[in-house]
């Protein structure tokens, strides 16, 4: 995972509901909805407690991380403790609080756990997934079908390996673009009407992009349309301001990952 700053988290809490609203203006529904869809929720769920754990080791607690996560989490009604305790006594302090999952996160992982049963979702994983179902769901608001266009996803690796997985089950056709051109490759091989192209991709060609990258500023206003809808998942974001404001820019910090993972949790948990 890319390690978050405390500068890309300290306002989320207090504008989640204003990022609430643009998301569904955007997608046609709130970030469970999708997150659910990208979990593969369709039915109710028995929610579980979470439980969200601070790690100091590597270069230590992101100030602010650990709360950031429970306000997520609550604020999709999910009853959650942020342990005063870190590493194993906070997991413990979890365990012995009644939570059914907790979240962790150290320099290189970001993941949640099931207490004493077993399940586990990874952040890149589930934010592939999640941002992939979001640009779907968008793609319907403006009544396209997915099933046979092109989504140009860039990055091949967890969250665009996630990402390309999930268009390919929605029988849209992912168009892979790597720097590594092998590991783009490999990964197009493995799905149904997937393809790989040489980096740079020609970004102006398509109107359905994922950005799986960790390159700032890569998709510039003369890239895109006012018909182009961009899934951006990566930090920092993919798009610049210019190009926000002409194109669909689908992008937070943290929320919708943290949500599908909870999600990709809970149905694991109920089965």
């Amino acid at each position: 995972m890319t390690r978050l700053l405390e500068s890309d988290i300290d306002v989320i809490e207090r504008q989640l509901q204003t990022y609430e609203e643009l998301f569904i203006r955007q997608t046609g529904h709130t970030m469970e909805a999708i997150a659910r869809k990208a979990a593969g929720i369709s039915g109710k769920v028995k929610r579980r407690k979470a439980g969200v754990v601070p790690v100091t080791s590597g270069l230590g607690v992101i100030s602010g991380f650990s709360r950031t996560v429970g306000a997520i989490l609550h604020h999709c009604q999910v009853e959650t403790l942020v342990t005063e305790e870190t590493d194993v006594a906070g997991l413990q302090q979890a365990y012995l609080s009644g939570c059914g999952m907790a979240f962790l996160a150290d320099d290189k992982v970001c993941a949640a756990f099931g207490i004493g049963q077993k399940a586990h979702s990874d952040n890149g994983e589930a934010t592939g997934r999640g941002y992939a179902a979001a640009l779907v769901e968008a793609m319907k608001t403006r009544g396209i079908d997915p099933a046979g266009e092109a989504i140009l996803i860039i990055g091949a690796g967890p969250v665009g390996q996630a990402a390309a997985g999930y268009i390919a089950e929605q029988k849209a056709s992912p168009v892979i673009c790597d720097l590594d051109v092998d590991k783009a490759a490999r990964l197009a091989a493995g799905l149904e009407d997937a393809v790989f192209l040489s980096a740079p991709a020609p970004l102006r060609e398509y109107r359905y992009l994922i950005d799986a990258s960790t390159s700032p500023d890569l998709i510039k206003e003369e890239d895109v349309t006012e018909e182009t809808i961009v899934a951006a998942p990566g930090m920092p974001c993919g798009a610049t301001e210019e190009a926000g404001r002409k194109a669909t820019v689908i992008h937070n910090p943290l929320e919708l990952g943290i949500i599908t993972m909870y999600f990709d949790c809970m149905k694991q948990l109920e089965e």
